[in-house]
């Protein structure tokens, strides 16, 4: 009989900075030859990816507009990781956020001046996400429910409950058949004249910075990182794991709700059924190329943002199809989590 086991090793810091500049090499060693495969020339390919995610100060402004969920989202994930839990829902955690960004501008909008709403709209953003994350990690704690179910089920809850939000009482009535929002006044200032960069993205730098502040300055960073490493001495040493587990999740969670207000008032201003595409399962890559790292978070989602708008300028350049580009942005996933998996552990195979 013959078994396959994973064991830990300890990774040098060289390890951590080569795996993923070869898993992204090999990823798209592997995407020029399926571009070759499907009769397009690699090199012209990757010139438009590349034109495309940095070809122009408005390119690489769309790119950092499109890293600014990836940040908020993985810095949060980061955290819960930490702690040893799971965040898989921040896809739901930011649909929440940018469901109530969107009910309380349409509610208010009229009423009062829209930057006292977007400070109302981000405030409420981070309590739902909070809650809605702190829901999964609350039952973790005191029934050790496992989270990755608990949040994988809410993500669902949550896009159900924006479907029929979206059918329904915020449905805007000259949209007709298409599900989505009125426009909302409310908006995230533009920092860079002539582009879409708003102020979202320096949100998101503070909150990294803060977040690896927390984990790393403080004595409750410390015991957060002590309870998710080792539980038992951590219990021992007379801290609280649960209570670290639902802080964690909460922070987590908040993080992606803010990350869903941001979206709505910073690039669409209209909540669409369609406005999370994947995020939130994107970041929690995000987080893994980042070593759970808040800073190290940073140059990761620059990395996947010009992923995502150099894919669509490769798209449009080369003439692939939408799923051909999709498969080559997955590819690069994969090589990424097997890059992950390599490093972090030994494989050992057990006769």
């Amino acid at each position: 009989m013959v078994r396959i086991k994973l064991e830990e090793k300890k990774v040098g810091l060289a390890e951590y900075f080569i795996a993923p500049i070869l898993a992204f090499a090999l990823a798209f060693i592997v995407g020029g030859a399926l571009m070759a495969w499907a009769g397009v020339d690699p090199v012209a390919g990757y010139a438009a990816f590349i034109s495309g995610a940095f070809g122009s100060p408005r390119k690489i402004a769309d790119t950092l507009v499109r890293m600014t969920p990836f940040l908020l989202m993985a810095t949060g994930i980061a955290i819960s990781n930490r702690s040893n839990v799971l965040n898989i829902g921040a896809e739901g955690q930011f649909i929440m956020g940018a469901l109530v960004t969107t009910w309380i501008c349409v509610l208010l909008q009229e009423k009062m001046p829209w930057p006292i709403l977007a400070l109302i709209a981000l405030a409420l953003s981070l309590a739902v996400g909070g809650a809605w994350s702190g829901i999964a990690g609350y039952l973790k704690a005191t029934m050790q429910v496992n989270e990755v179910v608990t949040t994988v089920m809410m993500n669902w809850v949550a896009f159900k409950l924006m479907q029929w939000l979206l059918r329904g009482p915020l449905k805007n009535p000259e949209s007709e058949m298409w599900p989505m929002s009125p426009p909302i006044k409310a908006k995230m200032p533009i920092i860079l004249p002539g582009t879409r960069l708003h102020f979202g993205f320096i949100i998101a730098l503070i909150s990294a910075w803060l977040c690896y502040y927390l984990l790393f300055k403080t004595s409750f960073g410390f015991k957060l990182r002590a309870c998710g490493k080792n539980p038992v001495s951590a219990r021992y040493a007379g801290y609280s794991v649960e209570k670290m587990i639902v802080i964690s999740m909460v922070i987590s969670g908040a993080l992606a709700g803010a990350s869903g207000a941001i979206e709505v008032m910073g690039v669409y201003h209209f909540l669409y059924e369609g406005i999370s595409v994947g995020l939130g399962y994107t970041a929690i890559i995000v987080a893994l190329v980042g070593k759970d790292h808040p800073l190290a978070v940073i140059p990761s989602s620059l990395i996947f943002g010009a992923i995502y708008n150099g894919v669509v300028y490769l798209q449009a350049t080369t003439g692939l199809s939408y799923t051909f580009s999709k498969a080559l942005e997955g590819t690069i996933y994969l090589f990424v989590l097997i890059s992950e998996l390599l490093t972090r552990y030994r494989i050992k195979v057990i006769r």
